[in-house]
């Protein structure tokens, strides 16, 4: 009876060891506490990539791994585009999301193509992620994709007269962030941005489960707070990111004009973000922007965060009937 004393309190002294080592060295770096997270979320990815699979269409081809920016490893892009006839729709460009420190645009081609059954021409684009990089370089790099897109928008099958910037969760912040550039030089000169593209050439926006709202972290404690705080030392280098003005362009709906697209926006009733959607949507009716919403807030089985990639369910089929009526009315 005493060895088995002295035994598990060997044992719990190793892992307070172990937690107080991960502790401190999360506090000298962001890349433990980055590690931990970024497996999380691939993990979830590669379950979506395979459960989203049985419903791409058979008609979808995908021309993968083009790269974008000259001498940049992560920049590279896929599209997708279906080979039926149909009549021709505005091109979908989604950013993927992942907390700005994981994801890509693997995990979620099946989900892309799938998008493609519907008759866009669909791109997936891949970006760098914290904390090798940081704020603001996805924006920059998702700004450069789309000036190669209509360089070579022929030859990748890509209407660069209609284009939708798409996202999910960080990959919305994203979206929305170039999306509100090319609308307000302002908003881009204040990251020294310089968009290639016009603004006219941009038809919508689709936001689902994203972050636009830092302000809201202010609000949060506990796990909640630990994550976010965690991830944004990540994504900008500083547990000061909410008084820090260089990180200020982060909350996009203090960026928003009246000039942004016509948007869609969506989120879960139990997705933690949901308040930064809220945020959006009031933020777009203040400003008169036009917009289409779809909330699940009191929907039973709850819906979570990224509900939408998540085709076997009522919630996520009819998240993708949204999509594709969206960009098909747009003009």
């Amino acid at each position: 009876m005493r060895r088995l004393g002295l035994a598990v309190g060997w044992l719990l002294g190793l892992v307070a060891a172990g937690l107080a080592g991960f502790g401190i060295a999360s506090y000298v770096s962001p890349r433990p506490a980055s590690v931990v997270i970024r497996r999380r979320f691939d993990r979830n990815g590669y379950e979506r990539l395979a459960a989203t699979a049985p419903f791409v269409p058979g008609d979808v081809i995908s021309t993968i791994d083009v790269p974008y920016r000259p001498g940049d490893p992560d920049a590279l892009l896929d599209v997708h585009r279906s080979t039926a006839p149909g009549p021709a729709r505005p091109t979908i460009v989604w950013v993927h999301g992942g907390a700005w420190l994981s994801g890509s645009k693997d995990l979620i081609a099946n989900y892309l193509r799938v998008l493609a059954g519907g008759g866009s021409t669909v791109v997936g684009i891949g970006y760098s992620i914290a904390p090798r990089a940081t704020y603001p370089t996805p924006a920059l790099q998702v700004l450069d994709a789309l000036a190669f897109l209509t360089e070579h928008a022929d030859e990748l099958g890509v209407d660069a007269r209609r284009l939708v910037l798409a996202g999910d969760s960080a990959g919305a912040q994203i979206a929305s962030q170039v999306a509100g550039m090319v609308a307000s030089p302002q908003y881009a000169a204040s990251i020294d941005a310089h968009p290639r593209i016009t603004l006219d050439q941009l038809a919508g926006t689709v936001l689902f489960c994203g972050v636009f709202d830092m302000s809201l972290a202010r609000g949060l404690h506990g796990r909640n707070r630990w994550f976010v705080d965690s991830v944004m030392r990540a994504f900008t280098g500083t547990t000061a990111y909410l008084d820090d003005p260089r990180f200020a362009g982060i909350s996009v709906v203090e960026h928003v004009t009246a000039d942004f697209p016509p948007t869609l926006v969506s989120c879960g009733g139990a997705d933690p973000a949901l308040g930064h959607t809220l945020s959006m949507i009031a933020t777009l009716d203040r400003l008169g922007v036009p917009h289409e919403t779809l909330l699940f807030d009191g929907d039973d089985p709850p819906v979570g965060h990224e509900f939408q990639f998540l085709l076997g369910t009522d919630a996520g089929q009819e998240a993708l009937e949204a999509v594709q009526r969206f960009v098909a009315e747009l003009p």
